[in-house]
């Protein structure tokens, strides 16, 4: 399994339930109930070993919270005797090492196994060699590639990586520190390479598995099913378990060209008259005049939406090019400014999610005096 992004926060919707997640941001606390039932099923099926191969956390200085949270849960991986190893993705590596790493508090739990460092950790689990490279900086990650050799040693081997794959844009992130690994290092006599980066779950070779996310992070993940694999190396039977997550639709897109104010009403309330009760939804609407736009009663839009945990209106208006959306010219949260700022306004050859989560990333650190 990968990328549980723990700490990760969006949107204003806070958590309502009683309990110790009450008050706390909603899409911080999805992140949480992920991974304690990923831990929940890991103790029913009480496997070998479990591989974590990156981005445990969603920042280089998770909060307090988040850490105490990933600590207990894997000390509940430990106290049962299920040796765990997590390497550092890009979103858990700090930029220079003089830094420091949060995964410096994992190191004294029996059967929890951090690899953080930058290089290449070679950890024998009985008969199996785990071939761990973590995320570092520049050119350290490539330099690491040549140490993944089949050890001959223990019956079986697995090679733990966090990248994208070089040629396969479709495995990227687009984030600015991600690394690529070539397919040369991909090697066929590894029993298992597990992968990590790319959130949504696939065979990228005979043997190189992309697990995906724990959690849905943006749109362009909608849909997907999120989980983990059950592997066992001696048969080769591999199954992936779905975890129930929260539920995030993509809705439309609706072409308004051509369409007057009445018919554009009728089918967006149509779109809208589903089930969203609990969902994160965003409505996208593409080609529509100036003169169409300010027909749309957004008040009305966001009464059909109010029960989903978070609605989110994209209106592609045509006007010399410009992409205009519905915002509000009262200030919130930095973050929130940031997020309606590039929301309204198109940005050249650049993923917009990817931009988001990197500028949210940057500001909470700033935020939360991290650098």
């Amino acid at each position: 399994m990968a990328d549980t992004h723990i700490g990760f926060s969006a949107y204003r919707r806070v958590c309502d339930e009683d309990g110790p997640f009450k008050g706390l941001n909603q899409r911080e606390v999805d992140t949480y109930q992920a991974f304690e039932r990923f831990v929940d099923r890991v103790l029913d099926i009480r496997p070998d070993v479990v591989l974590h191969s990156g981005d445990l956390f969603d920042t280089v200085r998770p909060s307090n919270r988040a850490l105490s949270f990933a600590l207990e849960q894997l000390v509940r991986l430990s106290d049962a005797g299920i040796p765990t190893i997590i390497i550092a993705g890009n979103h858990s590596t700090p930029r220079l090492r003089e830094t420091g790493s949060a995964f410096r508090l994992f190191e004294h739990l029996r059967n929890v196994h951090p690899v953080y460092q930058g290089a290449y950790e070679r950890i024998v689990i009985g008969d199996l060699t785990v071939h761990a490279v973590p995320h570092s900086e520049g050119d350290g990650f490539k330099e690491q590639l040549p140490f993944i050799e089949k050890c001959p040693e223990t019956r079986y081997n697995a090679a733990m990586l966090h990248a994208g794959v070089v040629g396969f844009s479709e495995f990227r992130m687009n984030e600015f520190n991600e690394q690529l690994v070539e397919t040369c290092y991909l090697k066929e006599d590894m029993d298992y390479i597990a992968m990590g980066h790319f959130h949504n779950r696939y065979k990228v070779s005979s043997n190189a598995y992309y697990s995906g996310s724990t959690e849905r992070f943006s749109f362009a993940e909608a849909g997907q099913p999120k989980g983990f694999y059950d592997l066992d190396l001696s048969s080769g039977k591999q199954e992936f378990i779905e975890l129930p997550t929260r539920p995030m639709l993509d809705l439309g897109p609706v072409d308004a060209r051509g369409l007057d104010p009445a018919s554009l009403r009728s089918e967006l309330e149509d779109l809208l008259s589903q089930d969203l009760d609990g969902k994160i939804v965003r409505l996208v609407v593409k080609n529509v005049p100036r003169t169409l736009y300010v027909t749309v009663d957004f008040k009305r839009l966001r009464e059909l939406a109010s029960a989903a945990a978070h609605f989110e209106p994209k209106f592609d208006v045509v006007q010399d090019s410009v992409s205009v959306q519905p915002g509000s010219a009262t200030l919130s949260s930095l973050e929130e400014e940031f997020v309606t700022f590039l929301d309204r306004y198109p940005v050249g050859n650049v993923d917009k999610d990817a931009l988001k989560v990197q500028g949210l990333d940057y500001l909470k650190r700033r935020l939360e005096g991290s650098g």
